[in-house]
Formats: C-alpha cells, sequence, structure tokens
C-alpha cells in the first residue's frame, strides 16, 4: 500500500471512531431519558393534545446544524469547552480544535465544569486538540494552529469552519458605549485575523496572489488560515447592547460575505451551557445564557477587493517587475554593440 493510501486509511479508521463513540453516546443518553420519562408516566391514558403537533413543526423548521462530520473546524474563544464536547460527542465532528485565551491553571479556575469536560475529551482516541492562551484578535500568527490537510482534500489547505461563541471582552467598563467599542474592535481584529488581512502587507500579498491565480505556477499554493469559501461563525445574543455592535457591517467592511443568520437552538447542543468571560459566579448568577435568546451568524470568505490605493500600488509593483528584465536586456544589446565595434 503506497504512503497515501496509508495516510487516508488512518484518516479513514479515526474518523469512523469517533462516529462510533458519538453514536454511542447518544444511545447512552437516549436510553436515560427513556428509563426517567418511563419512570414518571401517569398511570391512565390521556388523549393526545396538539401540543406535539406543534412541538413537530417547530423542530421540522429549526435550521440546520451547521458544522458536519468531516469540517475541519476551529473553535475560539471557548470557556469550559461544552461547546468542544457536544460538537464531539453529539455530532460526531471528527475534525475540532479548540482554544480559550485563558491558560488551563485559568480555566479550571474559572469554570469548574472544565474537570469532567477535560476529562470525557481526553478520553477519545485520537484526542481533540486543546490550546490555551489563544488571542481570537492573533489567530493566524500561531503556526501551531494551521490546518494541514494532507491529501484530505483538493490540496488547498485552511479551515472549514471557524467559530467563536458569545464573544465578550468583559466587564471592562460600565459605560455602554465604551463597551460596544471595545466588542467591535474585538470582532474587526478576530475577522481579519481569520483573513490573514490584519496589515496593509498582508492584505497586499493576498491581492497579488489573487491576481496570479489566473496564471497556472509549478509552484506550492500559498498556505491559507482560512480557506476560500470558508466559513466564521459568530454567536451573540439577542437585543441590546449586542444589536448596536452591528456584526452584519463588520464582517462586510472586513471582506466577509454575509451569508445568512438564524435563532440559535440551544436544544440542538445537549450539554453545552454558557459560561461568562469573567468565569463562574456563587450561586449560579443572576441568569442563565440558556434562558435567552440568541443568533448565529455565517460569514463567508469571498476574495479580497482591491481598493483604489491598493490597485496603484500593485500595478507599481506589476510594472516595475516588468520593466527591470527589459532595461537589463537593452544594456546587455548596448554592450553587445560596442563590444563587437571595438573588435572589428
Amino acid at each position: 500500500m503506497s504512503k497515501t493510501k496509508t495516510k487516508r486509511a488512518r484518516r479513514e479508521l479515526k474518523r469512523d471512531g469517533a462516529r462510533k463513540i458519538a453514536a454511542h453516546q447518544r444511545k447512552v443518553a437516549k436510553a436515560s431519558t427513556t428509563l426517567s420519562s418511563s419512570a414518571k408516566a401517569p398511570a391512565k391514558k390521556q388523549k393526545p393534545a396538539a401540543q406535539p403537533i406543534h412541538a413537530a413543526m417547530q423542530a421540522s423548521q429549526r435550521a440546520p446544524v451547521p458544522y458536519s462530520a468531516y469540517d475541519h473546524i476551529l473553535l475560539v474563544g471557548e470557556g469550559d469547552f461544552s461547546f468542544t464536547r457536544s460538537l464531539v460527542f453529539e455530532h460526531g465532528c471528527a475534525n475540532v480544535t479548540a482554544t480559550s485565551y485563558d491558560s488551563e491553571a485559568e480555566v479550571r479556575a474559572k469554570y469548574p465544569a472544565f474537570e469532567s469536560v477535560h476529562d470525557e475529551i481526553a478520553e477519545l482516541s485520537p484526542p481533540v486538540p486543546l490550546f490555551h492562551d489563544v488571542d481570537a484578535t492573533k489567530l493566524s500568527s500561531y503556526k501551531h494552529l494551521r490546518c494541514n490537510r494532507g491529501e484530505d482534500d483538493d490540496g488547498e489547505d485552511g479551515w472549514d469552519v471557524i467559530a467563536f461563541m458569545f464573544p465578550h471582552t468583559g466587564g471592562l467598563s460600565t459605560d455602554v458605549n465604551r463597551q460596544v467599542r471595545a466588542n467591535q474592535a474585538l470582532l474587526v481584529s478576530f475577522f481579519k485575523s481569520c483573513l490573514e488581512t490584519s496589515t496593509p502587507k498582508q492584505r497586499l500579498h493576498i491581492l497579488a496572489s489573487q491576481a496570479h491565480k489566473k496564471h497556472p505556477s509549478p509552484l506550492r499554493r500559498r498556505s491559507q488560515f482560512l480557506r476560500m469559501s470558508g466559513r466564521i461563525i459568530v454567536t451573540l445574543f439577542e437585543g441590546e447592547p449586542y444589536t448596536l455592535w452591528n456584526i452584519r457591517d463588520l464582517a462586510r467592511h472586513a471582506g466577509l460575505k454575509v451569508a445568512e443568520s438564524w435563532r440559535f437552538d440551544w436544544e440542538q447542543y445537549p450539554g453545552y451551557k454558557h459560561v461568562r468571560t469573567l468565569g463562574s459566579l456563587e450561586g449560579g448568577g443572576a441568569w442563565k445564557g440558556e434562558d435567552r435568546n440568541a443568533r448565529t451568524y455565517v460569514f463567508e470568505k469571498i476574495p479580497l477587493v482591491a481598493d483604489s490605493d491598493e490597485e496603484k500600488e500593485l500595478q507599481q509593483q506589476t510594472g516595475g517587475r516588468k520593466d527591470k528584465p527589459r532595461q537589463r536586456n537593452g544594456v546587455r544589446r548596448e554592450r553587445e554593440r560596442s563590444d563587437s565595434a571595438s573588435g572589428d
């Protein structure tokens, strides 16, 4: 068997293992639910009410879960990693990498539930990579977070999905306007880092690469952090102050396409619980995130569009490269002519 086929077979085994584990977990959860419901069953049979039909209709209208088993998924800003656990065990996602802004010691101190979640994830084979001390505004600068797909697909690397659940800077200020500006800056920097456009130099480099794509080259393709047509998924609570962030406009200005949005369904992610940026509060706090309405936004990576200044810069770069060889050739011809004249 060739090396490529061996790698491919190995990946298939890993994926099958992850799917079997997820199926087993769902089976156990279903069995426990059936036992608890049968124990509480009423003695007399009652006529079915109209509510189950309405509930079934609502279930059929639910938005699809935007994470597939084969997607290469990067989770950013995780708290107790319960969302990571839900994707892996409940949805069978086999290629998940999860990160937190806090150090591992801080995560353990702030979120008591992390211990059990970590133990469950650690038992998987292969284990789910967990990284700490990761700044969402500098994602593409971390070499260990690059998605190397190998011979998985068409040779184009990069993440399929980068997700940020309930991004928030924390209680930096009691002033609403300052909080809004701080969280807008967080989102913009996050978007630009995913697209690798945090600096003008990075933008020009990508624009130049896009311009040269029309001409086939034997050289290796440029590595991408988020692959073309890859998705960035962000979930926020509904209502103010979150609506003041204008996340759609921020994404458009960063160069993303606003694909779609829908009401976030907590029930689709069993075991996932929202946790605060500042950590768990004694007594559980005044409210739970699961009791609030939230919305999921999906943005798509598309080719960058150069502005007028960038177009001029690109033209100068292209013109400079073309002119230099011509000038060298002209100098060579003049030298050849002078040499032949002196030889006569």
